[in-house]
């Protein structure tokens, strides 16, 4: 059984190593093919196609953005992107809430 992580201060737990971030950080820069600090829906199309997700529809590339997109500009920065990464990589799906954890992140740092 794992504790739901619920409040901020249960995120600031959450390790984050500089290398970490740097790793994400040129991830974003690769995926920004037009490097104005946001991945539009085609960027992040290529992107995920990059990673092997060849089927990706258009409605589940809307639907990611629509679950990430903390600022509501239609686009992922890099601090929604960071925040996806993390949620993934450190398996936090069953202890946090992705809306919250990205909400987290871009009033934290960005």
């Amino acid at each position: 059984y794992q504790r739901r992580v619920h409040g901020w201060e249960d995120f600031k737990k959450i390790p984050l190593h500089m290398g970490t971030l740097i790793h994400y950080k040129l991830s974003f820069e690769r995926a920004d093919r037009d490097h104005n600090g946001r991945i539009d829906i085609m960027e992040l199309g290529e992107w995920a196609q990059g990673l092997g997700m060849r089927n990706i529809t258009f409605e589940e590339l809307k639907r990611m953005i629509r679950e990430v997109d903390a600022n509501h500009n239609g686009k992922v920065d890099f601090w929604e992107f960071l925040a996806i990464q993390l949620y993934i990589s450190m398996q936090l799906q069953s202890t946090v809430d992705i809306a919250e954890f990205v909400k987290f992140l871009n009033q934290s740092y960005g």
